[in-house]
């Protein structure tokens, strides 16, 4: 069960979700409840890793 990030096509907020399989169609935005919301590129990283930047995103 991966955690994906999301952006909001309404609010424009970002936030990550634990993914079911087959529950992706049940993502709502926690900030303004709308369905209208994407998943977002993830940038993969392992322990000591710094080639993944951060971007403004808003993801820490």
């Amino acid at each position: 069960m991966p955690i994906y990030e999301y952006r909001c096509d309404e609010c424009n907020a970002c936030f990550e979700k634990l993914v079911f399989s087959g529950k992706e169609e049940s993502i709502r935005c926690p900030e303004c409840e709308s369905k209208k919301v994407r998943r977002q590129m993830s940038c993969v990283s392992a322990a000591g890793s710094s080639s993944c930047k951060s971007s403004n995103a808003g993801f820490s």
